[in-house]
């Protein structure tokens, strides 16, 4: 979401965005990637070439769960060492195996040029591996082109610590729905970040237009079920000006008119403002403050929204499934 860092290729900033998003975070050591620390250049996506025969052996000697890893950065463009454990490394007999196993696997990702590393940690240098965000490194980037024809290659550039804190914080509420569904017997359907959710639509002037939320979810209160709850997130870090909030809540507005998504899906997913905010007392004002001006806005309206803390907003979407 940032203006000011270039990315890789194929990805939205936040300066070719309709509507701006907010991504930035201050010292929270839950969300986003807090406390970055600026490092020595890794050399991303450098290094002497890897030869097709080269490349057909690290792509056979990858496992399942290798390329599920490959597969999960690649979708969520950054995560850390923390959300893949989360992710991959769940049977294990502790957390501390877990934690061995996953170093271990990411070295060797590492090694392999399937993962770099950002010249940023998380959490400043004392974290060592933990506080590593990686990305999808020369040889890993190789493997998901030839695995998928429609795509090209990246370019990468390191991102800005605002734009990595806003991705990072999106992998964390996606993170965050997995555990309370598997907590409260739920099930996650579908679990979208945003090169994934984006609608492509026409305005009412015949104009075409681009939505881009943060999150697209789909919840069944049990697993099986045929029913599902769908929701549009947005997660908001508190750099961002109110009119830029309700700007994003309009163009929520514009879409919902067109009727395309209820004429595909049935329904139209309630929009959640997740919001944090450097301070507790301005995170509660801004999510006041948003919700008075979509309520007193002719044009939204306010049964469509829910607007929560950013660390309740999982549980509340999952404690909250219900059928009619």
């Amino acid at each position: 979401m940032s203006d000011a860092t270039p990315l890789p290729a194929d990805y939205p900033t936040e300066s070719n965005r309709e509507q701006p998003n907010p991504q930035a975070s201050g010292k929270r050591t839950t969300t986003g990637a807090t406390n970055t620390v600026a490092l020595p250049s890794t050399g991303s996506h450098t290094g002497p070439r890897i030869s097709n025969r080269r490349l057909e052996d690290i792509r056979t000697s990858l496992s399942d769960r290798d390329l599920a890893i490959l597969g999960s950065v690649e979708r969520y463009r950054f995560l850390s060492a923390r959300h893949l454990q989360s992710l991959h490394f769940t049977d294990h007999a502790s957390p501390e195996s877990a934690s061995r196993t996953c170093r271990r696997v990411l070295a060797r990702l590492r090694g392999l040029r399937i993962l770099g590393v950002l010249d940023r940690r998380i959490g400043g240098i004392r974290a060592g591996s933990e506080g590593l965000v990686y990305y999808v490194d020369t040889a890993g980037d190789r493997i998901q082109r030839g695995s998928t024809q429609a795509r090209t290659r990246r370019r990468f550039d390191e991102p800005s610590a605002r734009f990595l804190d806003h991705t990072l914080a999106i992998a964390d509420m996606a993170i965050a729905v997995m555990d309370a569904a598997r907590t409260h017997g739920a099930e996650v359907v579908k679990n979208d970040p945003e090169h994934h959710a984006t609608r492509t639509y026409q305005d009412g002037y015949g104009v075409p237009r681009v939505l881009r939320p943060d999150l697209y979810i789909e919840l069944a209160a049990s697993v099986g079920d045929d029913e599902v709850s769908a929701f549009f997130i947005e997660v908001d870090l508190g750099h961002e000006s109110l009119p830029t909030l309700l700007g994003k809540s309009l163009a929520y507005e514009d879409y919902r008119v067109t009727g395309s998504e209820q004429r595909q899906f049935g329904g139209f997913p309630q929009v959640i403002w997740a919001m944090d905010a450097y301070r507790t007392t301005t995170a509660l004002r801004r999510r006041k403050a948003l919700g008075d001006a979509i309520e007193r806005n002719h044009r939204t309206a306010m049964s469509l929204y829910r607007i929560l803390a950013l660390q309740d907003t999982a549980e509340a979407l999952v404690q909250g499934l219900h059928h009619d």
